[in-house]
């Protein structure tokens, strides 16, 4: 019974611990949705206007959309690893994420030259001020979940030895990190893939 209820009181504090990190960050991708909602809406309101020109999807955004794709797989496995306790495996999947993302910053740089290829063929730029505005707002948001994910990969490679990882796994403090990464992460994925599609349905011809 004392075991029991030492544990018990763990698992509240660090669910109490939780709570706030968690609410903040709901609160800041919270924002976030609201602020690429608006740029979307005032998209498609500009859509309708005279001179809105149609473009080519850059295929460096299709390669992107894999890749994003895959990085929330990799980190989902992670995590899961992490809870189980194959820490060897988290280390491997938390590093592939960390390379998709990089390469997926590298495709958005290459779709960028793609779009400013274009930009001598059109006479009106409001279509590819839109593709280069949304892109690299969620590109910063990408640097931050890479800079976060770095540091979280850095602290797993030096915690090699199972007993090192398995006490920084029952840390309730890096408990938390992962857990807000898993959800940064995620929600920056799924935006890429709305946003994808947002562009694909403005970039077609109006008829």
């Amino acid at each position: 019974m004392p075991a029991n209820s030492s544990t018990q009181l763990k698992d509240g504090l660090h669910a109490r611990k939780r709570e706030p990190y968690q609410f903040m960050m709901w609160l800041g991708l919270a924002g976030s949705s609201l602020l690429f909602l608006s740029l979307v809406i005032i998209s498609f309101f500009r859509k309708e206007s005279i001179g809105w020109e149609e473009l080519s999807m850059p295929g460096a955004f299709w390669l992107s959309s894999l890749l994003i794709f895959s990085s929330s797989v990799t980190l989902f496995e992670a995590v899961l690893a992490f809870k189980t306790e194959r820490f060897k495996h988290y280390r491997v999947c938390l590093a592939l994420t960390f390379v998709l993302g990089v390469i997926f910053i590298t495709t958005q740089a290459i779709g960028w030259l793609e779009l400013f290829e274009l930009a001598d063929a059109v006479s009106d730029r409001s279509s590819l001020s839109f593709i280069y505005l949304i892109t690299g707002l969620h590109f910063l948001h990408i640097l931050g979940g890479l800079a976060f994910l770095g540091i979280l990969l850095t602290e797993a490679i030096r915690n090699n030895s199972y007993i090192d990882a398995f006490v920084y796994s029952v840390n309730g403090p890096n408990l938390i990190r992962i857990r807000l990464l898993s959800i940064y992460w995620h929600f920056i994925g799924a935006l890429w893939l709305v946003l994808f599609f947002v562009m694909l349905f403005l970039l077609l011809p109006s008829h």
